[in-house]
């Protein structure tokens, strides 16, 4: 157990029997009252990040994950499954949510474990994805942004700058989901 006011980045703790990863952090004291603690919080198991506020008394509990490398194999309709050390892992489609949109064959994650079991993934922070459709760029067309919708081979759609044409290799931020560079 931990008190809150003790949190610290990149911390481990379960709120409400759900796993979270502390992002970032905020001590507040304010008069007389108690000093609160306002904390970012990622779900490991979603991915969705939300805002809670504890006293900085309130005791937590502190979980310890190991983490193994695997590789992705593939996706059916039901599941995902995942190579290491030779045997075969697999999840379900609803435990990995959106990250299942940055999945290609052989990508290498880590799998998360707790007490030994597999709880969930932690995919790398960028990865490479092929731009299967984009509008063409029409040169001298005025528009408020430079940017425009491209589907890439998972299903994932990301905003691009005007020159990505369908076949380029872009490199995405798996954690903001935004275009980051071209691959060339």
């Amino acid at each position: 157990m931990i008190e809150a006011g003790d949190l610290e980045k990149g911390l481990i703790i379960k709120v409400d029997k759900q796993l979270f990863k502390v992002l970032d952090y905020e001590f507040m004291k304010m008069g007389r009252g108690i000093a609160h603690v306002k904390a970012s919080l990622k779900n490991l198991k979603t991915g969705n990040i939300i805002k809670k506020t504890f006293r900085s008394t309130e005791r937590l509990e502190e979980v310890e994950l190991s983490y193994q490398s695997a590789t992705f194999l593939y996706k059916d309709r039901k599941s995902a499954v995942f190579l290491r050390d030779g045997k075969r892992i697999s999840f379900p489609l609803e435990e990995i949510g959106d990250k299942v949109y940055y999945l290609t064959e052989r990508l290498e994650v880590k799998i998360i474990y707790l007490d030994e079991t597999p709880y969930s993934i932690e995919l790398p922070i960028k990865v490479d994805l092929k731009v299967i459709d984009t509008p063409p760029y029409i040169k001298g067309a005025t528009v408020a942004s430079n940017t425009k919708l491209a589907t890439l081979e998972t299903g994932l759609k990301v905003k691009v700058p005007m020159f990505i044409k369908p076949g380029d290799v872009i490199r995405v931020n798996t954690e903001t989901g935004e275009y980051t560079e071209r691959i060339k």
